[in-house]
């Protein structure tokens, strides 16, 4: 085992962590009362069982910085300032296709919410037999089949079908906190706010290929709550939707998808882009002048996956989506071209290729097998962008399609 991962609220006194043998690395979440604070790396000695309270305060003080008193005492003045909030009723809505075993897990974790009002509607996304409805109907919860293949076609079908106001996407890969939709309930307290993202760390460390992809940066997009709002924002800031959050963990308001008219059915897992149909959502949020705030109280664990294979196809799609999604944001010109052309120039020039030149020459964690694959996806955006939209357009004039 590679990782072993704990979690410490500093609300209570330090107590020394026992650890398997195997266990080359520990990762500590530390948590304040319900506010997470930092996920800290603590090394370990060769077959060490235990991790003394003085080595794990070395550790989280060197996370944390010399000032975490401060930030204790900082996050103990705000809950005792924050009113016990309005906790609305949500919609959580779990797109899945023939992964029976893993939404069976995000189904469990569903169950156990520490939330009074919700209901879990399952879309099933054109899966190849009845695997999936066998484990929704055994997990109690709703059920929906949406033919056309595509993630973006069932996240609309989810909100469509949804109950109540506010829509939340988790995946099915994906095990949800216990106080996940608190979280979101905390952010969408402010009556503004009309979409909001949360954090996601790694349900388990087992592996290289799961090093490697937090190594790379993961999912996670820091401790600290930020409100993303229009006036406020350079032009290359909206572009920059991948800063805001992931959409294995986001909310929206109703009346905010309607308003930007749902997502994009051409983009995303399941069509030629492989990708891009959340930041693509993020983005037109942003352009809409809705704010979208990323709030880390609202915390999922993500199955990161465990070979390196299947880490190099997702890199890969990662670069082809990322691609594809800036050629739509020029086509569209929700950005003056010139932002675009400069973003994208950034993108390629002073990030993309200095990445698979430091790991060529060995100057980089990162092996060069996977910095290429990114930038591999990143030069085939321009054909999976117009394969991706001509895809859509037979789908939708009910031409059988195939990918």
């Amino acid at each position: 085992m590679l990782a072993c991962m704990r979690s410490i609220d500093l609300a209570h006194p330090l107590q020394p962590v026992t650890v398997e043998p195997s266990c080359r690395r520990l990762m500590i979440l530390v948590w304040l009362e319900r506010q997470p604070l930092a996920f800290v790396p603590v090394s370990l000695a060769l077959h060490q069982r235990e991790v003394s309270v003085d080595q794990l305060q070395a550790a989280i003080l060197s996370a944390l910085g010399g000032d975490l008193w401060q930030v204790v005492l900082g996050q103990q003045i705000e809950q005792q300032a924050l009113p016990t909030p309005h906790l609305p009723p949500f919609s959580v809505v779990v797109c899945t296709r023939d992964r029976p075993e893993s939404l069976a897990r995000c189904l469990a974790s569903l169950q156990h919410l520490d939330y009074p009002g919700y209901e879990v509607v399952v879309v099933d996304n054109a899966s190849r037999d009845q695997a999936t409805a066998a484990v929704v109907e055994r997990a109690g919860v709703r059920y929906v089949y949406e033919p056309r293949p595509g993630l973006d076609w069932a996240r609309n079908r989810g909100w469509n079908e949804a109950m109540y106001d506010l829509i939340a996407y988790t995946d099915d890969d994906v095990v949800v906190d216990h106080g996940w939709l608190r979280g979101l309930a905390h952010s969408f307290a402010d009556p503004e706010v009309a979409a909001t993202t949360g954090l996601i760390l790694p349900l388990e460390l087992e592996t290289e290929a799961q090093l490697l992809f937090e190594t790379y940066g993961g999912m996670h997009k820091g401790f600290k709550r930020i409100c993303f709002r229009r006036p406020d924002l350079p032009e290359a800031q909206m572009i920059a939707a991948h800063m805001t959050g992931v959409g294995a963990n986001m909310a929206f308001r109703r009346t905010a998808l309607a308003h930007v008219g749902g997502f994009d059915t051409a983009l995303d897992v399941g069509t030629p882009s492989g990708g891009g149909g959340d930041l693509d959502m993020f983005h037109r949020i942003m352009v809409a002048g809705l704010p979208l705030c990323y709030e880390p109280r609202a915390l999922v664990w993500h199955q990161h996956r465990r070979d390196q294979p299947g880490l190099r196809r997702q890199i890969e799609n990662n670069g082809r989506s990322f691609g594809a999604y800036l050629l739509k944001i020029w086509q569209t010109q929700t950005v003056p071209r010139g932002v675009t052309l400069r973003f994208a120039y950034a993108w390629v020039f002073r990030y993309l290729l200095p990445q698979v030149g430091r790991s060529l020459l060995r100057k980089s964690n990162l092996p060069f097998w996977l910095t290429l694959a990114e930038l591999r996806g990143a030069l085939d955006a321009p054909r999976a962008y117009r394969m991706t939209y001509a895809h859509d357009r037979q789908l939708r004039s009910g031409m059988k399609v195939a990918l």
